[in-house]
């Protein structure tokens, strides 16, 4: 019996090793997903997109399908233009779909493998994201709400003055609620040489990051030339210097600092203990540097969108008005009672993402997909952009429709990215739109701006599609008028702003209770 038995295990082996053998010899005949022609040695480089690349990718998508393949120079990258292939490949295998391609310009020469964003995946990457999960989590995030409430009163005062600039005072809100996060300093002005410095460090890293820019991203091997024969090597060690100096400094500023916060949170934390100031400095530097910005550009978009489509932002009022009236402005504990102004902002993150083009992936193993193969190293990229303006999955998508949020809210919708590698601030950034959406359509009417032409009054049109191009995306300068609904409503605005708490210390150590609360 027993000999029986193990015949049958060694049959069932040997069955087991001939499977996988023409499983992988099926693999290796698979071809990669259709593309466009290539050229020798450089393939499709000299075809790569100087100008809003997710829009070019977003047509080839429609030429050869959700998923096609380009070769840029020794890299291979695959290219997901609908949400199914991106939740099939970046969401349902994970595991081997989480890690980063190697970045020589902005991974290496910039930020000398210091940025959690661009860390290959591993238990290195794994550490650092465990130190910044566990203040930007879910529960965690709710505690800083005291904070942002402060900051959006604020937001609203200011954006009373009629000659307030609407985009810098969304800067000031965003920047300042992360610097006391992580610093524990509020920035009230709006031109404070910190929120100056970080503006520059994004410029320089978005500017050495951007794909297709720097030839020794596509040749890696030109790395190994001597510095006099690779300038990029030069600027990059300048620009991190700059960097470096910033994340350190402010580090070191927020561990002296009397409030709560998360640079002295850090220090206590066992994944902290085993990195170095400078790996510390810049897991809290990088989540300034990324918070400050892209809360911006989304209010930014939700002001575009405010302006191009006031059937929605009349809707939202509407909202807002039937259950807080002119007796106070809405507030956190409203959100559930406001289905439409959640709405507003998951269509606000869908009708123009900020990460456009979507953050590059890489595959650490051999993968078939669709009958495709996807060779180990090869970059994954989801076009955030042709996924969602998928026609296929939302009705007129270049239209920005609330509705359709409240009609099917099982709709995908992923503007902050895909399995592992998703971004760790998004629940800080939701709370922060979703209270100053609800505030600003209470307090204001968003409308255009006119100028005086040869004696008469014109409009200031906007074009819904000019756009900054780079690693994030973010509305071309534009104008927009921010119009007090009733005096009422000013007058309570000022009285919230007066009456509030402004003092840090006693707002972090409000923060630091409702921390531990959520972490026991």
């Amino acid at each position: 019996m027993l000999a029986n038995v193990t015949v049958l295990a060694i049959v069932a082996f040997g069955f087991a090793l001939v499977w996988l053998a023409s499983k992988l010899a099926n693999r290796k005949k698979l071809g990669l997903p259709p593309g466009p022609p290539r050229l020798p040695i450089i393939g499709n480089l000299h075809q790569a997109p100087l100008e809003y690349p997710w829009r070019t990718y977003q047509e080839l998508g429609r030429q050869y399908g959700p998923i096609f393949s380009l070769q840029y120079g020794l890299s291979t990258i695959i290219m997901l233009s609908n949400h199914e292939t991106a939740h099939d490949l970046l969401d349902k295998r994970s595991n081997i779909y989480s890690s980063r391609p190697h970045s020589v310009m902005g991974g290496d020469c910039v930020s000398k493998g210091l940025r959690t964003l661009l860390m290959p995946y591993g238990q290195r990457w794994r550490n650092h994201q465990r130190l910044q999960a566990s203040f930007l989590n879910i529960r965690v995030s709710q505690s800083y709400r005291v904070l942002q409430d402060l900051e959006s009163k604020q937001l609203m005062f200011e954006l009373l003055d009629p000659d307030a600039d609407f985009s810098d005072r969304f800067h000031r809100y965003s920047s300042s609620l992360i610097f006391a996060l992580a610093y524990g300093r509020r920035l009230t002005r709006g031109n404070e040489p910190e929120i100056k410095a970080i503006d520059l460090v994004m410029e320089n890293f978005l500017y050495a990051a951007r794909v297709g820019t720097w030839i020794v991203d596509s040749l890696p091997v030109l790395n190994y030339l001597p510095k006099f024969l690779a300038p990029w090597k030069k600027l990059g060690d300048q620009l991190h210097e700059f960097e470096a100096k910033l994340y350190v400094d402010n580090l070191k500023q927020g561990q002296q600092a009397r409030s709560w916060n998360w640079s002295k949170l850090v220090l206590g934390m066992k994944e902290g203990q085993a990195m170095s100031p400078k790996e510390l400095a810049y897991d809290v530097g990088i989540i300034y540097e990324a918070g400050s910005d892209t809360t911006t550009m989304a209010l930014e978009v939700f002001t575009l969108a405010m302006l191009l489509c006031p059937e929605a932002m009349r809707k939202g009022q509407a909202e807002v008005d039937a259950l807080c009236g002119d007796d106070r402005m809405p507030c956190f504990e409203d959100k559930d009672q406001l289905p439409y102004i959640g709405a507003i902002l998951k269509e606000t993150l869908r009708w123009r993402p900020v990460s456009a083009g979507g953050i590059p992936h890489a595959v650490t193993q051999d993968d078939e997909y669709m009958g495709y193969r996807i060779p180990a190293g090869a970059t994954v990229i989801g076009n955030h952009w042709a996924i969602h303006l998928d026609e296929n999955v939302y009705e007129e998508p270049l239209e920005f429709k609330p509705d359709r949020w409240i009609e099917n809210s099982d709709l995908p919708l992923a503007p902050f990215g895909f399995g592992r590698r998703i971004c760790t601030g998004q629940h800080i950034a939701k709370n922060s739109l979703f209270i100053n959406i609800a505030r600003i359509l209470w307090t204001f009417d968003i409308a255009y701006r006119y100028r005086e032409v040869n004696g008469k009054k014109e409009r200031i049109e906007v074009d819904p599609y000019a756009f900054t191009q780079g690693f994030n995306s973010r509305p071309q300068k534009f104008e927009a008028s921010f119009q007090v609904r009733k005096s009422r409503r000013a007058d309570l605005v000022k009285q919230a702003w007066l009456e509030t708490e402004k003092d840090t210390d006693t707002i972090m150590e409000q923060i630091q209770s409702g921390y531990l609360k959520k972490k026991s």
